[in-house]
């Protein structure tokens, strides 16, 4: 009986490992990881929502990260724990909880040495709820810049949108969003905000990161948006993150597909709708620019 059925036995035995080796070679790489050994260029890491990871050589920054919320469909591709001995600063654009999550910064606070940066509403809450020391928050407020360290940051108005298109009734005139400037280029994180002249005033915006969404800037401003300022690196965000009910559809679920078919061919190939998770280096601009 062995003998009649070793060919198939053997036959089992290799596919069965040809299956364990291929899983092997498909284990994604951590992001944890990759963050590590990335010393030298910029990069981009998208940890979904507004949540993004900026590294320049050894600087490592973050915007509206919320990692340990237990409101996201999808989890993050990075623990605030893991995150913590690396980041050096970490940006803030209103209180809301899915973009100045409390328990993600509690953990860095605790865990870490990074700088807050955020606006002035948001202050008390770090401090009497969060535990963040005040000798570690940077208050921003729009339209007036600053530096920590090589990194330049222009804090820009951000007015709060909400359902129907409409502004929202609390909408708080210190949130932000913010133009920074590391490396050498220029990263827009515009926060939740509808669309502003002070977003078409601004000038050289290599990287942008938008929100396509009902309450944000929606198609046809996002549009408007992108068309004006011609970034280098168009990369959509607040959407696929979050668990999408009938309450919330208007903030957890983006276009980004809609705007990118409305886009010129040119600008489509600046367009970039990555996955949670996903890593994108940022080459030299005039480069890319010219292909």
């Amino acid at each position: 009986m062995f003998v009649k059925n070793a060919p198939l036995l053997f036959l089992l035995i290799f596919l069965s490992f040809q299956s364990s080796s291929a899983q092997k070679e498909v284990n994604p790489v951590r992001m944890i990881d990759e963050i590590k050994t990335h010393t030298e260029g910029l990069a981009v890491w998208w940890t979904g929502h507004n949540g993004w990871l900026i590294k320049y050589n050894d600087i490592l920054i973050g915007t509206d990260l919320a990692l340990e919320s237990e409101d996201r469909a999808v989890p993050s591709p990075i623990s605030a724990k893991e995150l913590a001995e690396e980041l050096d600063i970490s940006f803030i654009t209103h209180e809301h909880g899915d973009h100045f999550e409390r328990e993600t910064s509690k953990i860095l606070a605790q865990k870490g040495n990074c700088v807050f940066v955020m606006p002035s509403n948001c202050k008390e809450i770090a401090i009497q709820e969060v535990g963040i020391p005040e000798q570690r928050i940077n208050v921003a407020t729009p339209r007036v810049p600053f530096n920590i360290g090589d990194v330049k940051i222009e804090p820009v108005r951000a007015i709060h949108g909400n359902s129907k298109f409409a502004v929202y009734y609390d909408a708080n005139l210190e949130d932000c969003g913010y133009l920074i400037t590391i490396g050498g280029k220029r990263f827009l994180q515009m926060g939740d905000t509808v669309l502003l002249e002070d977003h078409l005033f601004l000038e050289k915006v290599d990287v942008l990161f938008f929100s396509p969404t009902e309450h944000n800037t929606h198609i046809d401003p996002s549009l408007i948006l992108i068309n004006e300022l011609e970034p280098t690196y168009i990369l959509p965000q607040h959407r696929d993150t979050f668990k999408v009910t009938d309450q919330n559809r208007y903030w957890t679920t983006g276009y980004p597909n809609e705007v990118k078919f409305r886009l010129s061919k040119p600008m489509q190939e600046r367009y970039h709708i990555l996955e949670i998770g996903d890593k994108i280096d940022i080459e030299d601009v005039t480069e890319v620019r010219e292909n």
